[in-house]
């Protein structure tokens, strides 16, 4: 497990970069925390930091579920998830896990309401508020996730 803590947005931002260097299709990091907590800026600049231009613009998928973000300088597709709107139903049989491990990243915020698809080997990152910072912890399941966290 990496701790980076009290970590602001320009922090947050290298983190972003640091982490974009490491990535490659058919990656999955799960996002968990709060409502606020960072996820989704998070996110933005992590598609930014993987080459996206500046027309690609990044918003929590809540209503929609998932996002898709291709082209515009990105070398590989981006399938951002939001499963909040999932509580209670899951995510089972509505074809999201033809997203997963596939072409492209896959970003989750809320997995724990898509654990029924999720597979075992992942990128776990939490943000947790520190007064006016935030405290953002890596964690890995899987050999390969392993390898990117040492990296960074």
């Amino acid at each position: 497990m990496l701790i980076f803590k009290q970590q602001t947005l320009a922090d947050s931002r290298k983190l972003a970069h640091r982490l974009a260097g490491v990535l490659s299709a058919g990656d999955l990091i799960l996002l968990y925390g709060d409502l606020g907590a960072g996820k989704t800026t998070f996110t933005r600049d992590l598609v930014q930091e993987l080459g996206a231009d500046k027309n690609i613009i990044v918003n929590s998928p809540t209503f929609t579920v998932m996002q898709q973000y291709a082209g515009h300088g990105l070398a590989f597709p981006v399938y951002h998830f939001d499963a909040y709107r999932l509580e209670g139903i899951g995510a089972a049989d509505q074809g999201f896990e033809d997203y997963i491990g596939t072409d492209g990243l896959t970003l989750v915020e809320w997995p724990e309401y898509m654990s029924d698809i999720l597979p075992d080997h992942y990128l776990k990152i939490t943000f947790t508020y520190a007064g006016d910072s935030r405290n953002i912890d890596f964690s890995a399941s899987g050999s390969h996730y392993e390898r990117i966290l040492k990296a960074l």
